[in-house]
């Protein structure tokens, strides 16, 4: 094991001495309760590079969540070190109609004559497990999600999400490969594009093993599992302080 696993591992607080495909959904589960999706480097417009060891730093050794291209571009690299087949990817999001084009990193998977798609980066429809090509449905506390063919102008896949009230596309994507280069281009449009959604208001949100958190510069909320929520005001002043106490 290399000193970057030996970092991430511990900040995770992934215990194993190993990471193989029979443990992944355990690791992806440590990575989702660990790492907030988040946008205070956005907002603050903090320079770091999109590479293995601009992440590391960024998120490893500074207490950083990130957005889809921090948290799929560090899982990329822990899974390639581990010794898996995996590739990044990039899709376009659907919500009440596409988001910027080619903005949402992901993680191909391939495994025992299968391929998988392993997204960290999601908000908080995260799958914590690898989700089939095959079609073949996963479930997780944030619902149940699989891989559909079909043809669209970002994509010839969907990633489809199920939260209770039928199935709504996640994000389209293709299998085109990319690289460092492109998660930074896709780092720049997220911090400087006009239609991009996280330049404007702080926020954060995360899984927990007792269901979820969100952080906005207004309120912040926690819901467990059996329902029950916990919903404060916060003035805009507070976020720092309630980011540190609940989600890093």
């Amino acid at each position: 094991m290399n000193e970057f696993l030996k970092d991430c591992y511990q900040t995770i607080g992934w215990e194993k001495d190993s990471l193989d495909f029979s443990n992944l959904p355990e690791f992806l589960k440590a990575l989702a309760y660990r790492f907030p999706f988040e946008n205070r480097a956005v907002l603050s417009k903090k320079e770091y590079d999109v590479t293995k060891e601009g992440l590391w730093r960024h998120m490893v050794k500074e207490p950083h969540g990130g957005l889809c291209y921090d948290l799929n571009g560090l899982l990329y690299f822990i899974l390639k070190d581990a010794g898996f087949d995996v590739k990044l990817i990039r899709g376009t999001v659907w919500k009440n109609g596409w988001a910027l084009p080619g903005t949402h990193a992901a993680v191909l998977l391939s495994a025992g004559g299968n391929e998988y798609i392993a997204d960290a980066g999601f908000g908080l429809n995260l799958a914590m497990q690898p989700v089939p090509m095959s079609g073949d449905e996963t479930v997780s506390a944030a619902g149940a999600f699989r891989v559909r063919i079909e043809e669209t102008e970002f994509g010839t896949y969907v990633l489809e999400m199920n939260k209770g009230d039928g199935w709504q596309t996640g994000y389209a994507f293709s299998l085109e490969e990319i690289d460092e280069k492109d998660l930074k281009s896709m780092k720049q449009t997220i911090f400087e594009h006009e239609r991009s959604p996280f330049n404007k208001r702080l926020l954060a949100s995360k899984r927990t093993p007792e269901g979820h958190m969100v952080l906005s510069e207004r309120n912040i909320t926690i819901k467990k599992h059996d329902g029950t929520a916990e919903n404060s005001r916060i003035d805009r002043s507070e976020f720092e302080e309630k980011f540190t106490a609940h989600f890093i």
